[in-house]
């Protein structure tokens, strides 16, 4: 578990949570009731995964909700689409748990192949009209690893059917190259290699941390996860 400092009253509130592909909003619970009990607004949005163009008109729909101004995080790959939304000027902040952090003209799909790792093409089920599953003893050893085998096995067969488009998209303008970020890496990840997690976030500039578990942080880690939200949260101004 990674200790950080004591969390006073933060100047953002206001918390907007997006998950990663092939799930839903539910891997979050673990990291919203921590933040919850220390008083954050935490809203979490559900993707619909068929586009980044509407994954990200997701995320602006929940931030216009909001009263005044917004961290956003994301997970997995939910760090392609806050890099996107994040440019909205209520969004002071953007978290990186486990998450592409993608640069101009880079897409989720590039940064995979960019870094080898065992989630290779070969390990999804892709269908005629462009959505895909990740095959059940790939998502439990891959993606799942550091979770129960109950739990891996129930996000596995749970999955969000996600388009093969959002892996395509090409970031422009990202927002962590105007904003201050944050960055939690899995040291253990065998989906988007910590490698990659690591080269990323030195390149946005990002305040890191490192968690020693999977590519699941939110789920597996929500101590640790909460704890750098809470103090990003202090942080941004």
């Amino acid at each position: 578990m990674v200790a950080l400092p004591g969390i006073a009253a933060a100047d953002v509130q206001n918390i907007v949570l997006v998950h990663g592909a092939n799930v839903d909003g539910t891997t979050w619970r673990g990291v919203y009731d921590r933040l919850t009990a220390r008083d954050f607004n935490v809203t979490i949005t559900q993707l619909p995964l068929t586009s980044v163009e509407d994954d990200v008109a997701a995320v602006h729909r929940n931030l216009d909700v909001q009263d005044g101004p917004v961290l956003l995080v994301g997970h997995s790959y939910g760090g392609v689409v806050i890099s996107q939304a994040g440019i909205d000027p209520d969004v002071k902040g953007l978290v990186y748990i486990a998450a592409f952090q993608p640069d101009t003209g880079e897409s989720g799909g590039a940064l995979l192949a960019a870094t080898s790792t065992e989630f290779t093409p070969d390990k999804l089920t892709v269908f005629d009209d462009g959505h895909y599953l990740v095959d059940e003893d790939a998502f439990m050893s891959l993606v799942g690893n550091g979770l129960s085998e109950e739990d891996a096995l129930f996000v596995a067969r749970s999955q969000a059917m996600s388009n093969t488009a959002i892996l395509e998209h090409e970031v422009d303008a990202p927002a962590w190259s105007e904003k201050p970020s944050w960055a939690a890496i899995a040291t253990e990840d065998r989906t988007i290699s910590p490698e990659l997690q690591r080269r990323m976030s030195v390149r946005a500039g990002s305040t890191v941390i490192e968690i020693e578990n999977g590519h699941m942080l939110p789920m597996t880690s929500p101590d640790e996860v909460a704890e750098l939200i809470a103090q990003a949260a202090e942080a941004v101004e």
